[in-house]
């Protein structure tokens, strides 16, 4: 009955709202093009999933976050079970192409389709997958109800039921229990996850806690010599001294602008490099510069054109799929969606580097990454333009203690690594108990 209600609900209310969003932004706006075709169901012409081998397995991960997270599973699942044909579906085509870039085991790419029967149902009937894996907690009933009925081992991995969404979760239980119990593993983040999900109505049997891949993600190498080629785009010595902030939001922007416009009174040498998290946020950066008397920026885009940064201080990062490699450069790095009420945003990255690392109260979707940051002394919360001024002067008052405790932050990061090996072996043990071997 609940999934009824729920068709009812998607046809007659959300099938219209959906129209008016996604429309005019592809008429006008000229996004959401590439993916259209996929959010229907389709499929390129030149990709025959039914030809692959078996075991056949599908892993969806949303958005560039998920995708990084994807790739050391996925790693670890081919050394496992190197003849399985592999499909990676995201839900932004920003996801997309970081998953062409990053998964070179993958055999195949989709979108996932809008959460309407007709669609889930085509492209299900298509992949046929033994193995779907949902990376993190995205929960869409007729996607579940269609890859159940295709007799699918169905996953969650990197579960996670974030502070603002479980309540709403909670309240859902009942609505939930059906796709919940549709799942054959919950391989969750943390204990907290863990009950969280046992709370809203999924089997406790099936429940294990396994970490998070993200740790094993953020310790990848980095593509080689990336930092010696930023520091030539961006004409950075070894020695500058350099503030990243990182995936900020608005509301996050000016107050770091106004903190870099007070230190850079004490550090007059003082570089920033701002990261917007929507690279579409860049002119209003720009107009919050001008507003301050801050003088032009460099944007990031205009290395590429040939143009040099003739000494600017601040620089403006306007294209995607570069702040790893940015945070390498960094003295100091804030990281947004902390500030603002965002849930946080991903402080692994810059961890990993061996860098301190400064954030908001607002660290609810990385809670995990933030008590082992703290704990070791290489995370730093601030609440405040204030504070956040104060915290950044203190490291660049004294960087070899930054070094030292930002090397200790990455080695309680190496502890934790470990998920995808664990994950993968559990997922192709459990396939291999359900259907037979998998190689």
């Amino acid at each position: 009955m609940s999934r009824l209600l729920y068709n009812i609900f998607l046809h007659t209310l959300a099938a219209p709202i959906l129209a008016a969003y996604y429309f005019p932004q592809i008429i006008i706006g000229n996004k959401y093009r590439r993916s259209l075709a996929g959010k229907l169901g389709c499929m390129s012409s030149d990709f025959a999933p039914e030809r692959l081998p078996r075991p056949r397995m599908w892993f969806h991960a949303v958005s560039v976050g998920e995708v990084v997270a994807l790739g050391p599973l996925l790693s670890n699942i081919k050394q496992l079970c190197p003849h399985a044909g592999i499909v990676v579906s995201t839900g932004t085509e920003t996801g997309q192409d970081k998953a062409r870039s990053l998964i070179p085991e993958a055999d195949g790419f989709l979108y996932l389709p809008l959460d309407f029967p007709l669609f889930t149902n085509r492209l299900v009937q298509s992949v046929k997958p033994d193995l779907f894996v949902l990376m993190e907690t995205e929960l869409w009933p007729n996607l579940i109800h269609s890859l159940k009925g295709n007799g699918s081992v169905i996953a969650l991995v990197n579960g996670r039921i974030s502070d603002r969404s479980f309540p709403r979760y909670r309240k859902l239980r009942r609505f939930f229990s059906s796709t919940l119990n549709s799942i054959d593993l919950f391989l969750m983040s943390s204990e907290i996850d863990a009950s969280r999900i046992a709370e809203m109505g999924a089997p406790t049997d099936r429940i294990i806690v396994t970490g998070n891949t993200k740790f094993d993600a953020c310790l990848a190498d980095a593509p080689p010599r990336a930092e010696d080629r930023l520091r030539g785009l961006l004409q950075l010595h070894e020695n500058d001294i350099v503030w990243v902030a990182g995936s900020t939001h608005p509301g996050e922007h000016e107050i770091v602008l106004d903190a870099y416009k007070h230190l850079s009174a004490k550090f007059p040498e003082l570089i920033l490099i701002i990261a917007p998290r929507h690279v579409e946020k860049a002119a209003s950066i720009v107009t919050a510069m001008e507003n301050r008397d801050l003088g032009a920026p460099f944007l990031r885009s205009s290395a590429d054109q040939g143009e040099t940064r003739d000494g600017r201080k601040i620089v403006i990062v306007d294209r995607t799929g570069e702040l790893f490699q940015i945070f390498s450069l960094a003295t100091v790095v804030f990281i947004g969606g902390s500030l603002v009420p965002k849930g946080g945003q991903n402080i692994l990255e810059p961890a990993s580097w061996g860098k301190m690392v400064l954030f908001g109260p607002s660290m609810e979707d990385f809670r995990d990454a933030r008590d082992i940051l703290v704990r070791a002394g290489a995370g730093i919360e601030v609440n405040d333009t204030k504070e956040l001024i104060s915290q950044v002067e203190r490291i660049l008052s004294d960087p070899g203690k930054a070094d030292e405790l930002g090397g200790k932050g990455r080695e309680a990061i190496l502890k934790h690594a470990g998920s995808a090996a664990k994950n993968a072996e559990i997922l192709t043990r459990y396939l291999a108990a359900r259907s037979g071997p998998t190689e």
